[in-house]
C-alpha cells in the first residue's frame, strides 16, 4: 500500500492543476467584456488615423495651390462647375485645378483625371487626391472640392461654367476663407459621400447631397484655407456657411 502513495500524489496534483468549467466561463466572459470595450476604441483610432491621412492629403493639395498661385501672378487656379449638365468636361486646360471627363449627375459616377488639372505638376501623385474614407473617390479619382466662393463668375473662355480663380488680394482674411473642402454627396446617385465635379458651393444640408460638406470623419470634415493651414471641424450648417464665405458679409452670395 505504501508503494501506491507516489502515484496517488501524482493523480491528486493532476486533478488540482486543471480548470473547472466555471473558471473557464469566467475567463471567457472577461475576454468578451474586454473585447466589447476595446474594439470600439480600436475603430476610433483607425478612423482618427484615416482623418489625419486625409488632412495630410489636403495640406499637400493646398501647398500645390499656393505654388501655382506664386507662379501665376498671385491668382488661384480656377474650377469647373458641372451645373450645366453631364456633357460639360473640365477644366484643367482652362487653368482649372480639376479635370473630369464625366460629370457625376443622375446615375452617373464622376470620372476624374486630376493629372490634367493645373496643380498636378506640383503634386505628382494621384493618391493625394483621395480620402482613405471615401470609397467613391477611390473609384472616381478625387475626393476634394474647391470652394466656389474662392472662384469668380463663370468665364466666357470655354463652354459650361468654368470659373477663374480669384486673386489673393480679393480675400480680406485668407485665414478664414475655406479653399478646399470634402464635398458630401452626389445628387441622384445611389452612392453618396463624394464630390461630383470638385467644385463646392454649399447649398444643401450638411452631409446629404451634392454641394454640401461631408461629415465622413466622425460627423465632421477636414478643411483647408487660402493661407495654407488646415483644420478639422465638427460640421454643422452654420459652420459650413461660415467656412464658405469666411464670415465675410460681402460674400453672403458668392459669384
Amino acid at each position: 500500500m505504501l508503494t501506491d502513495l507516489p502515484n496517488r500524489r501524482k493523480k491528486t496534483l493532476a486533478c488540482e492543476s486543471g480548470f473547472t468549467l466555471i473558471e473557464l466561463l469566467v475567463v471567457i466572459a472577461i475576454i468578451a467584456i474586454l473585447a466589447a470595450i476595446l474594439f470600439p476604441v480600436f475603430a476610433k483610432v483607425r478612423e482618427k488615423a484615416r482623418q489625419i491621412t486625409c488632412m495630410s492629403n489636403m495640406k499637400q493639395l493646398n501647398l500645390g495651390f499656393i505654388q501655382y498661385t506664386q507662379d501665376n501672378d498671385e491668382i488661384l487656379p480656377g474650377v469647373m462647375s458641372g451645373a450645366s449638365g453631364a456633357s460639360v468636361i473640365g477644366s484643367g486646360p482652362n487653368g482649372g485645378w480639376n479635370w473630369y471627363s464625366t460629370f457625376g449627375a443622375g446615375a452617373t459616377n464622376p470620372v476624374f483625371d486630376m493629372t490634367q488639372g493645373s496643380i498636378y505638376p506640383y503634386i505628382k501623385s494621384r493618391q493625394v487626391y483621395i480620402c482613405p474614407d471615401d470609397a467613391i473617390g477611390a473609384r472616381s479619382g478625387d475626393s476634394y472640392a474647391m470652394n466656389g466662393c474662392a472662384a469668380g463668375a463663370p468665364s466666357q473662355l470655354s463652354n459650361g461654367t468654368a470659373r477663374p480663380g480669384q486673386p489673393l488680394a480679393y480675400f480680406q482674411n485668407p485665414s478664414d476663407m475655406m479653399l478646399l473642402g470634402e464635398e458630401g454627396g452626389i445628387t441622384g446617385n445611389t452612392d453618396t459621400g463624394s464630390t461630383n465635379d470638385a467644385y463646392l458651393y454649399v447649398g444643401n444640408p450638411v452631409g446629404t447631397t451634392a454641394d454640401s460638406i461631408s461629415t465622413r470623419h466622425t460627423s465632421g470634415s477636414n478643411v483647408t484655407f487660402v493661407d495654407g493651414h488646415a483644420k478639422y471641424y465638427h460640421m454643422t450648417p452654420v459652420v459650413a456657411a461660415q467656412l464658405e464665405t469666411g464670415s465675410n458679409p460681402a460674400l453672403a452670395a458668392c459669384p
